[in-house]
């Protein structure tokens, strides 16, 4: 497996962009009434598209996990060095974890304050 694990890289910067727009709808308090209701909209939208997005990661991890698993049955017959392998899976499963964890505290944030993530 050559491929690196684009869906939580991408999903981690969906997470930033979320972020961001959830910080600048919080800190605009002085804002005009049609900005606000964007603001407002624009991050329930990704709130609830990064979590969607979350589901990708999931089948990553799942993927990443047969992927290790696979290599270490290669090793046991010898067919491959696991060593050359390992810093790489260390790397992209690490990536993948965290990601997964934003989702799940994301996740938590949002059935903590559904009240505000009206669509």
């Amino acid at each position: 497996m050559q491929d690196k694990p684009i869906v939580s890289i991408i999903g981690l910067g969906l997470f930033s962009l979320t972020l961001v727009v959830h910080i600048c709808f919080r800190s605009i308090k002085t804002m005009d009434v049609g900005m606000g209701i964007l603001l407002s909209l624009v991050n329930a939208v990704f709130l609830v598209f990064t979590l969607l997005w979350g589901v990708l990661g999931a089948v990553e991890f799942s993927r990443l996990m047969s992927w290790r698993e696979k290599i270490k049955k290669r090793e046991v017959n010898e067919e491959v060095d696991l060593h050359k392998y390992k810093k790489k899976i260390k790397i992209y499963l690490c990536i993948n974890v965290i990601y997964l964890l934003l989702v799940i505290c994301q996740l938590g944030y949002v059935i903590y304050r559904w009240d505000e993530v009206n669509v």
